[in-house]
């Protein structure tokens, strides 16, 4: 594994509840490996919440693993890098994301902190052919918070592997977050929340 490549407004109702103009295609932004907490299914992991930096929000997505790499790949041969599947968090300062954005600034401060990125176990696509059908949620103190498909996303899975490439190369091993569908939010410290998506099931409390 490089790099974990997050891809940004995929989802339209997300793009258009943060007020944002939808761009004509997705924005992409790297996180680092170093950020990435890995959770064990059915087990509870433990997150801290940055101090003074304000609102901290979660965005659920589906999260793509590579068994390839490349460098503008084609539709086929992005289709066929995508090894595996999972569900995970890319949280935000989105308090901070927001002044950065007023100002013109970038906003990678925002996106890169400790324990910014989680993901849970894996499925690989040939055992959940049909994920794109599936529903994935979010629960905050077992309260449903975000729902989504794969199928609303802007571009697909292998669209995405695709439109990434064109940039810089891809490595196998790399991570993909796909997007998140709309109700983001903050989560406090003491609150706990749970993933689904397919038979993967994990839990977050942070503090």
């Amino acid at each position: 594994m490089d790099k974990i490549v997050c891809v940004g407004k995929n989802y339209l109702d997300h793009a258009k509840e943060l007020g944002d103009i939808v761009p004509e295609k997705p924005v992409l932004f790297i996180k680092p490996r170093s950020v990435l907490r890995a959770a064990v299914d059915h087990e509870e992991l433990f997150l801290s919440i940055p101090q003074n930096l304000g609102s901290l929000h979660y965005e659920t997505e589906i999260v793509l693993r590579l068994d390839k790499g490349g460098y503008k790949l084609d539709i086929k041969d992005a289709e066929k890098a995508i090894g595996a599947v999972s569900i995970g968090l890319d949280m935000t300062l989105r308090d901070l994301q927001n002044s950065q954005k007023k100002a013109g600034h970038p906003w990678t401060t925002s996106k890169v902190f400790p324990d910014c990125v989680v993901v849970g176990s894996w499925l690989r696509v040939s055992e959940f052919p049909d994920y794109l059908n599936e529903k994935f949620s979010f629960s905050l103190d077992d309260k449903i918070k975000q729902e989504g498909y794969g199928k609303n996303m802007r571009l697909s899975p292998a669209e995405c592997v695709a439109y990434i490439s064109e940039f810089f190369p891809l490595a196998a091993g790399d991570l993909i977050f796909t997007g998140t569908p709309a109700g983001v939010g903050p989560v406090q410290a003491g609150q706990k929340g749970t993933l689904n998506f397919g038979s993967i099931r994990y839990s977050i409390s942070w503090s």
